[in-house]
């Protein structure tokens, strides 16, 4: 069954890569990796995964072609097969376009979105609150926020949150800044968990070095780049279960385990180091690893995490 309400967004939800064959040198037109992309989700599956998120940052989504990314969902939803979540990426800064993508995904099958704020054209908070109810109101489809300033250089006020949430098609919010205790957005992200307590809405962690935070806030999961790899789902998952059953210092300790994972997923800019986790090009602009500054460090790092504490991806070397 297709997520409904802000209640079923609960676990540990896979910002899902999206490979590629290395069949252009130039980087250009390579050929979506089908047969790795398989074994990735099969893998995430047998993980413990509660859902996969597709064509999402971490899915090279800013370099996709539409055909592509239409392509890649419908493929997803097809290998998934109802046995996890999914919810797809359906983000742009143009709010036609949106409800244009929108539309195309649902009639592959109901399913929830995950759209992000007007990066580059930078609208005012009235425009963003505008702009998600407009995708609501034009497609019917539940929708999950993305927050994520780092990106868009476009943040979502806590009142504009809050003031979403009371639609019932927006039901979750996928908080990527820094909530931690003592970060900068802690008090907007406990405003909005307070204010919208009482309506059908959740909050999601999108920072895998704070799914703790979050939960200590009063969060109900992550959309998670590190989980694509299936060893980090599963901790990930233990980390829930743990705080869940009150033992609070184990769900800390594994917090802090995840971080040698977490900090080679983002020793470059998400998703470079998981086209070397997962032995994949990317597209132009991206470079690979090895082509960035001190790039063979950072390649060592990978590569000895794969050895030690990723072992089901050695399949891929």
């Amino acid at each position: 069954m297709a997520i409904q309400n802000a209640s079923d967004i609960n676990g540990v939800y896979t910002a899902l890569f999206t490979p590629l064959k290395n069949d252009d040198p130039k980087r250009l037109n390579n050929v979506i990796d089908y047969e790795k992309s398989t074994q990735m989700i099969e893998d995430l599956i047998e993980a413990g995964i509660q859902g996969i998120v597709p064509v999402g940052t971490t899915g090279q989504s800013a370099t996709l072609s539409h055909q592509q990314h239409l392509e890649f969902i419908r493929f997803v939803h097809k290998q998934i097969n109802n046995r996890v979540d999914i919810i797809a990426g359906a983000g742009s800064n143009c709010t036609r376009e949106s409800v244009e993508m929108i539309h195309k995904i649902q009639a592959i099958a109901p399913m929830p979105v995950l759209c992000v704020t007007g990066y580059y054209n930078n609208p005012t908070q009235a425009g963003i609150v505008k702009h998600f109810q407009t995708l609501s109101s034009e497609t019917g489809a539940k929708i999950v926020l993305y927050n994520v300033p780092s990106r868009t250089n476009s943040y979502i006020a806590p009142e504009s949150v809050i003031e979403l949430a009371k639609d019932p098609n927006i039901i979750a919010l996928k908080q990527a800044v820094d909530f931690k205790q003592g970060g900068d957005h802690r008090a907007d992200t406990l405003k909005i968990q307070e204010q919208t307590k009482d309506l059908d809405f959740t909050l999601i962690s999108g920072e895998d070095d704070a799914l703790y935070d979050l939960m200590e806030i009063g969060g109900t999961g992550i959309i998670s780049a590190t989980a694509n790899i299936p060893e980090a789902v599963i901790q990930f998952i233990d980390l829930m279960k743990s705080y869940r059953n009150g033992h609070l210092e184990s769900a800390k300790k594994i917090q802090a385990t995840l971080g040698d994972l977490i900090s080679a997923i983002f020793i470059r800019k998400n998703p470079i180091p998981l086209g070397t986790f997962f032995n994949s090009p990317l597209y132009q602009p991206l470079s690979s690893v090895i082509d960035t500054e001190n790039g063979a460090e950072a390649e060592k790092v990978i590569i000895d995490l794969i050895e030690n504490k990723a072992s089901s991806l050695k399949k891929y070397r």
